[in-house]
């Protein structure tokens, strides 16, 4: 959608479907992080706030995680639990301000949350923003929603640095695409080096590939092992990509559950951009085709364990865990595949190719 120039506009569907998913996330981190970070405190960092509810809708970033803040089984711990808001649009911030303040009042907020809204740029602001709160001294959750082109890579590079922390960043290919001759500024701030305008003279069907795959490897460089990106689609087929970075394999798991319950309270479809074989799927109704083709291949280079399959489609597809073994008895069943090893555990069972039957 074009950058509204109001103070409020309407909430379209790639939003809803992000603001669905962070609070399906939100509602197992916050929990989660109070629980194991009693001593450091936690903070929920949202570099691009908004005005905090659109026309047509009350949910949004701020307002989600003001809410899981407040939940019983986060207050419980003590925990101190800070939410730093940053906004650039004036008008917005002030509106962010009053909305918070009429939605959540501080009568009812815990001693222990500390919640601020800052008028400014993110990359100018997030730095001291977090510490007037204390937030580097725990894990920090931060969500980059921008306009595709303004989650600058030092902010990356920063949150990545605290032990136990997560980015969540809106990645819009086109921009670069579009602009590479022109709009040089904004890629060098996003990606952090110029390697991203040879997208200028490639072939446009690798144009996208090469830019998800480079802003990939700059999360990894930036000390995030692991990183789950997907493409979500609309119904009018408009497409935006999120790349969620973390150092937990718990919490890419966590993520994929919030991510599979997306669908059918928006109307998303989701891809995942480095399976280029891959159509779009309602989740409700997903096509595991793609997951058994990766088995398929796996096992045509060597013999794979379950447990082996089960972390390869954990950390590198847009499919979960619990997907394989049903995807592995399909294979079974058509004869495709076969027990190598058996075994009570995921790791002692050993899958290969089967071979070929004539009829």
């Amino acid at each position: 959608m074009a950058v509204p120039t109001g103070i409020l506009w309407e909430r379209d569907l790639h939003t809803a479907a992000k603001h669905t998913l962070l609070r399906r996330y939100m509602s197992a981190w916050f929990p989660i992080m109070a629980k194991q970070f009693r001593d450091t405190g936690i903070t929920f960092f949202d570099g691009f706030a908004g005005p905090g509810e659109y026309t047509n809708a009350q949910d949004s970033s701020p307002a989600i995680a003001m809410e899981q803040a407040l939940r019983s089984d986060v207050t419980c711990y003590g925990t101190q639990t800070r939410l730093v808001f940053v906004e650039d649009h004036r008008g917005r911030a002030e509106h962010l301000r009053k909305h918070l303040a009429d939605r959540f009042p501080h009568a009812n907020r815990p001693s222990s949350l500390a919640m601020r809204v800052h008028r400014g740029k993110c990359g100018d602001l997030f730095e001291q923003a977090i510490a007037e709160v204390g937030g580097w001294a725990g894990p920090v959750f931060a969500n980059l929603d921008g306009w595709g082109a303004d989650a600058d890579y030092k902010i990356v590079q920063r949150i990545a640095q605290q032990p136990s922390s997560e980015v969540l960043v809106t990645f819009e290919d086109q921009f670069f695409i579009r602009f590479a001759k022109g709009e040089q500024e904004a890629g060098e701030r996003v990606f952090g080096h110029s390697d991203w305008r040879h997208v200028d003279g490639l072939p446009t069907a690798e144009k996208r590939s090469f830019l998800l795959e480079l802003y990939r490897k700059d999360l990894h460089s930036a000390d995030l092992p692991y990183v789950l990106t997907f493409e979500m689609i609309d119904e009018g087929g408009h497409s935006l990509h999120l790349f969620f970075g973390t150092t937990s394999e718990v919490a890419v798991g966590k993520f994929k559950d919030g991510l599979w319950e997306v669908d059918g309270v928006s109307g998303q479809r989701f891809r995942d951009p480095r399976d280029p074989n891959q159509l779009s799927f309602d989740i409700l109704r997903p096509d595991f085709t793609p997951l058994e083709s990766r088995i398929l291949k796996m096992l045509g280079e060597r013999d794979h364990s379950m447990a082996e399959l089960c972390e390869h489609t954990l950390l590198e597809t847009i499919y979960k865990e619990t997907h394989v073994k049903p995807a592995v008895d399909r294979l079974i069943d058509q004869r495709k595949v076969e027990l190598a090893r058996t075994g009570r555990s995921y790791a002692d069972r050993v899958l290969r190719l089967a071979e070929r039957q004539l009829f």
